[in-house]
C-alpha cells in the first residue's frame, strides 16, 4: 500500500495480484517523497530498500521464504483496502487509485498453488508428521475441484473470507486497474505520464511452478462457471483493463 500525498494517489495491493511488483514500480517512480508520503511493506522490513535488497540475494519463491515473511500478520497493513484507508482518515473518498487486477480463474489457481506450498511447509515444520488439521488440507485443497467445493461450503469462515474476498473489494469504482499480464504497460504509462521514470520491467514472486494450465485442465467447467459467476465483477473489470493492450 502506498499513499502519495506529494502526487495525489494511492497504490492499492489486492493479493495475488502482482502488487508486490506494482508497488516497486513507484516506489524506483521518483514519485513518491517519503517526508510527505505514506507506504506499508512486508515484515519485518522497515523500507522498500531493505525488501528489495533481501529479493536480489534470496528471492521470494513461497517454498523458500522464512517463516517471518508469509502470513496474515505479515500482511495486515499490506494489503489494506481503500475503504478501511477512507474509514480512518488517510485517503479522501475521491483520491485518484490504481491496483492489480486479475483474471479470476488465474487469481484462484495462485491461490490453490500457495496453499499447496503451505501445506508441504506445515509436514516440514512437523518433521515430515501429517497433522489432522494438515489431513484435512490435503482432502479440501487435493484438486481444483475440491479446493473450490471447500470454499463454497465455508464461504462465512473468516480465512476464507479474509483470503478470497473478491479483489474488487480492495479498491475503489473509480479506481484505474492495471492487469497483471500488462502490469508493465499499464504502469509505465500512468507513471510516465506524470513525471516519473522507469528503469525497465519488474517481475518480483515470480513463482514457476503455479500451473494454471493443470489447474483449468482439472477443473470441471459447472466449476469454472461457478468461479466466474461469483467473480463476476473482478471478471468483468479484468476484461477492461486487459482490452487496453490486447
Amino acid at each position: 500500500m502506498i499513499i502519495s500525498y506529494s502526487n495525489n494517489f494511492a497504490v492499492i495491493r489486492a493479493p495475488k495480484t502482482g502488487s508486490t511488483s506494482l508497488v516497486f514500480y513507484f516506489f524506483k517512480s521518483g514519485l513518491i517523497d517519503l517526508e510527505k508520503d505514506i507506504y506499508s511493506i512486508e515484515k519485518p522490513f522497515s523500507t522498500w530498500q531493505e525488501f528489495e535488497a533481501y529479493d536480489k540475494e534470496h528471492g521470494l519463491d513461497y517454498s523458500n521464504l522464512p517463516r517471518t515473511l508469509y502470513g496474515a500478520e505479515q500482511l495486515k497493513d499490506v494489503h489494506r483496502t481503500f475503504d478501511d484507508l477512507r474509514a480512518k482518515g488517510a485517503v479522501e473518498a475521491d483520491m485518484p487509485c490504481v491496483a492489480g487486477i486479475r483474471n479470476p480463474l488465474e487469481w484462484l489457481a495462485s491461490l490453490f498453488y500457495y496453499t499447496k506450498v503451505r501445506r508441504k511447509i506445515s509436514i516440514a515444520d512437523n518433521n515430515g508428521i501429517m497433522l489432522r488439521s494438515t489431513i484435512h488440507s490435503a482432502a479440501n485443497y487435493g484438486n481444483p475441484n475440491s479446493y473450490w467445493d471447500y470454499i463454497k461450503d465455508n464461504w462465512e469462515m473468516d480465512a476464507i473470507e479474509y483470503s478470497l474476498k473478491p479483489q474488487s473489494s480492495y479498491f475503489p469504482d473509480h479506481a484505474t486497474l492495471f492487469n497483471t499480464e500488462n502490469l508493465h504497460e499499464h504502469a509505465s504509462k500512468y507513471i510516465l505520464d506524470r513525471g516519473g521514470k522507469v528503469d525497465g520491467r519488474i517481475e518480483m514472486r515470480k513463482n514457476a511452478d503455479n500451473k494454471l494450465d493443470s489447474f483449468l485442465a482439472e477443473l470441471s467447467a459447472d466449476r469454472k462457471q461457478s468461479i466466474l459467476d461469483t467473480y463476476s465483477k473482478d471478471f468483468e473489470l479484468w476484461e477492461k483493463a486487459y482490452a487496453v493492450y490486447n
